[in-house]
């Protein structure tokens, strides 16, 4: 299968499966750009950023295996304000289509559930090139904003750019 193939479905996080978000791994070079499976769970439950927004955590599954997982941080009551929190593949999966494949997924995800949103945005570490490179080839393009959190650069996707991710 060629990696444009590759096929993902998002799976809520819930009380059956979150084990297995903690089972997630990554490069030792790639630590510092994705916040710990356990931590980006507890900054869903807690609400981190604020209680207008909805904090969906969810695991990426591929032909029945859990590869990596995603977080999306969204006001349904806005126009712009829709985030890819984390979204990380599994060390032992990556490179292998498996990160375009969840992006895609995440982007619909939003798209479908919130009928409002007109941007999809996130902040992607200066180190992290092939998530940048992967991300500029989606469409997403550099804000100029820097993330409060992270001081590193936002990227948003809107436009014709989204569409294309509309059913």
């Amino acid at each position: 299968m060629k990696p444009a193939d590759r096929e993902v479905v998002l799976e809520p996080v819930d009380r059956s499966n979150y084990r297995k978000l903690f089972m997630m791994q990554l490069r030792p070079e790639q630590i510092s750009f994705v916040t710990p499976p356990r931590w980006t769970l507890a900054r869903c439950y807690v609400r981190l950023f604020g209680d207008r927004f909805e904090h969906l955590p969810h695991l990426i599954v591929a032909a029945g295996e859990v590869v990596g997982y995603a977080t999306t941080v969204c006001d349904p009551a806005s126009a712009d304000d829709y985030w890819i929190d984390d979204i990380m593949i599994d060390a032992a999966h990556q490179r292998k289509g498996y990160g375009r494949a969840a992006v895609a997924e995440t982007i619909k995800m939003i798209v479908a559930r919130y009928p409002r949103c007109r941007a999809v945005q996130l902040t992607c570490f200066r180190a992290n090139t092939a998530a940048a490179a992967l991300y500029n080839s989606i469409g997403f393009e550099p804000t100029g904003g820097i993330d409060e959190e992270f001081g590193e650069p936002n990227y948003k996707l809107s436009g014709a750019a989204l569409a294309k991710f509309r059913k």
